[in-house]
């Protein structure tokens, strides 16, 4: 399978940020962003099908605990470090996020 170019990373950076600054989790997201980086054979099994479950609710109705989860099982779908999570609640500046983003899964060879 092809690695990520910069390119797909770079988009599905600004995806996930997207994903997250939504006011509600978006599955069909998530999906797309791991099709980008060649993750969609992650998008099964029971976890996803949790995943599946809180499609469209509110991130706000989750609770705290229930939207960490989610977060830390779409960055684990994505096979992106936990750490990211961090990195978009903190920020306030989108492309300042989309840079750590980058960093965070840019592979160098």
């Amino acid at each position: 399978m092809n690695e990520p170019t910069e390119f797909h990373q770079r988009s599905a950076a600004v995806a996930l940020v997207n994903l997250f600054s939504k006011t509600h989790f978006d599955i069909c997201a998530l999906q797309s962003i791991a099709k980008v980086l060649g993750k969609e054979a992650r998008c099964a099994g029971r976890d996803f099908d949790a995943l599946r479950a809180v499609h469209c609710v509110d991130w706000a109705d989750m609770g705290t605990d229930l939207a960490r989860m989610v977060k830390e099982k779409t960055l684990e779908v994505l096979e992106l470090p936990a750490q990211v999570i961090d990195a978009v609640d903190a920020e306030q500046h989108k492309p300042k996020v989309v840079e750590k983003l980058r960093l965070a899964f840019w592979r160098r060879p």
